[in-house]
């Protein structure tokens, strides 16, 4: 294994707190990550403490000699990572802050799903890997919908039932599908702020995203189920399957089983639910977007 040098090039090291006040992640030597952490997330507090003595760091941020660097998190779901650039240790940097922060929030879960607020609430998709969750929330943006997230959602499991976002910027995968659209293409062209063969990174403006810490309350849930054709079709799903659905997507070391299956089930009992059969993510999304406006004009009237 090489030999490791502090960022600071063997001098003391240097820690920063990242995250809520009242429980912050303590980050030894981010400074080589730091400059490439905003092409990952947005939002969080962060301050530099210099040195700390009464605590161990949560995660260690490692230059080694030869160039490469290591991410060494720690408590449940903890890894340690190393990578030839800093741009990818930043972004395993940014997924260490993530799993960390929701492990110490007591009654809130990490639920793999997209969302975009739509009037007055969440829109939260859901589904298997590679259904579309990121593809569905940002043609919602697209759509002038408020992106609240692509991949990852901060949930409370207690009334009042609530989303926050977890300030991770939204990626595509690289090239885009034939179908999206011109729009969406002219949105992802305009908000890329990094791009790679396979993946685009975007970063939105504050006015058409939500950034760490920012809440809204849970209108309804949506099961995403993909087919290879039709036009899109949403109906009221099965309690059952959505609560099944939701326990895979949910990130809860901190949670018991039953306990975080019974916060599901209140949960998605307390919302309106939907199962979205569809083919296309744009209409998909025009779909959910104008049926949820619709709602609301019928409530205003």
């Amino acid at each position: 294994m090489p030999n490791p040098v502090s960022a600071k090039k063997g001098e003391t090291p240097d820690f920063w707190w990242i995250g809520l006040e009242d429980s912050p992640v303590l980050v030894e030597n981010a400074e080589a990550v730091m400059p490439y952490l905003p092409y990952y997330m947005a939002g969080w507090p962060l301050k530099w403490c210099a040195t700390i003595s009464n605590r161990a760091p949560d995660v260690q941020v490692i230059e080694h000699s030869d160039g490469t660097f290591q991410v060494v998190s720690t408590g449940s779901g903890g890894e340690d990572l190393t990578f030839d650039n800093p741009y990818d240790a930043a972004n395993a940097l940014a997924g260490a802050l993530v799993t960390i922060h929701v492990s110490r929030v007591p009654r809130t879960v990490c639920l793999c799903a997209g969302a975009a607020r739509v009037g007055d609430g969440l829109v939260v998709v859901i589904g298997e890997s590679l259904v579309g969750k990121s593809s569905v929330a940002l043609h919602l943006a697209v759509l002038g919908n408020r992106f609240f997230g692509d991949d990852q959602l901060s949930v409370t499991l207690e009334f009042p039932f609530s989303g926050m976002c977890l300030g991770l910027m939204p990626k595509v995968r690289l090239p885009l599908p034939d179908d999206c659209g011109d729009s969406f293409r002219q949105f992802v062209d305009g908000y890329t702020s990094m791009q790679d063969d396979a993946m685009a990174y975007l970063k939105l403006w504050d006015g058409e995203a939500s950034t760490f810490g920012e809440t809204a309350p849970i209108r309804a849930f949506v099961f995403l189920d993909r087919r290879d054709a039709g036009r899109p079709d949403l109906r009221p799903a099965s309690l059952p399957k959505l609560v099944k659905a939701m326990v895979r997507a949910a990130f809860a070391p901190h949670v018991s089983s039953p306990e975080l299956l019974a916060g599901l089930t209140r949960l998605a009992a307390s919302t309106d639910i939907y199962h979205l059969r569809f083919s296309s993510s744009r209409d998909a999304a025009a779909l959910l977007s104008r049926e949820f406006r619709v709602l609301d004009q019928a409530t205003a009237n």
